[in-house]
């Protein structure tokens, strides 16, 4: 029996939801807008197709809500084009910053203790929130109370201050923490 090898196929990215535009507009009557934004009141349908044929434009429907419903002499490529961009920044705005690990221990000797303390704050600083991890090996594992006090103290001396997001989750490996800017 032979295999056969699937091919891997990307999704496609999905696009914004297209306004009807030109023939997709059903209204008999609408309000309609030149490409500067000045009112050109209501007008029939046809008319409104008749000047976008004219200055070469489409005929784009802005709100569909509204009483007559209200559409725009633009070219949709464009505007399609530009709202892309528009969700495309908006959504880099929204990731309201990343996890950045810092990892510590019982052993750790006090130059890096401070260089992990100086790394927190500047990573909170920015905006970006800070997984503090507490590995625990061999018998430091029965310690877990002793680590989450070390945890305690270092976010206590984090410049700028720093607090806990939900509560420390202890796992086999040791203790953990995600901190967020106070």
């Amino acid at each position: 029996m032979s295999t056969r090898r699937r091919r891997f196929r990307s999704r496609p990215k999905p696009q914004p939801k297209k306004p009807p535009a030109n023939d997709e507009i059903k209204s008999s009557e609408v309000r309609l807008v030149a490409e500067d934004g000045s009112q050109l009141g209501v007008v029939t349908l046809a008319d409104a197709r008749q000047k976008a044929v004219a200055s070469e434009t489409d005929l784009v429907m802005v709100a569909d809500k509204a009483n007559p419903p209200v559409v725009r002499l633009m070219d949709l490529g464009k505007h399609m084009y530009e709202k892309r961009k528009k969700d495309a920044k908006q959504k880099n705005k929204g990731k309201g910053g990343e996890i950045k690990g810092i990892r510590i221990g019982f052993k750790t000797d006090e130059h890096d203790w401070n260089l992990r303390l100086k790394q927190a704050a500047e990573f909170l600083s920015q905006g970006n929130k800070v997984k503090l991890e507490m590995r625990l090996r061999g018998r430091e594992k029965s310690r877990s109370q002793m680590a989450a006090d070390k945890i305690k103290d270092f976010i206590s001396q984090v410049d700028g201050g720093a607090k806990i997001e939900g509560s420390m989750g202890r796992s086999p490996r040791g203790v953990t923490a995600l901190l967020t800017k106070s």
